[in-house]
């Protein structure tokens, strides 16, 4: 290939790879809960609680809604006694504005 050749092509593989980050930086990412406020109201370490809930979601997807049964029973397994209800509650109320 001459080099004449290979200059574009360079060229518009930059272009593309600082297209893509750029595109990746305008999305603004979801605001998260305030774990530790929530693992405060419902009386279990931040850690736990953090520990029962789902992995992050990947940039640019929806995050899932947290399962307060699931999250209930797994700080149970820990030796945290919280009911679902009040877990529910609490993150109802730790969860982020709808967006218009």
């Amino acid at each position: 290939m001459k080099i004449y050749q290979a200059i574009p092509a360079a060229l518009m593989a930059c272009l593309v790879s600082v297209s893509g980050a750029n595109a990746q930086q305008q999305r603004p990412q979801p605001p998260q809960p305030d774990f530790s406020a929530l693992a405060s109201e419902v009386g279990v370490p931040t850690e736990a609680l953090t520990n029962c809930m789902d992995a992050p979601s990947e940039a640019g997807q929806r995050p899932s809604r947290p399962d307060a049964a699931k999250i209930a029973s797994c700080l149970g397994g820990a030796g945290y006694a919280v009911s679902e209800a009040d877990l529910d509650s609490a993150l109802k109320a730790a969860a982020p504005p709808a967006r218009n």
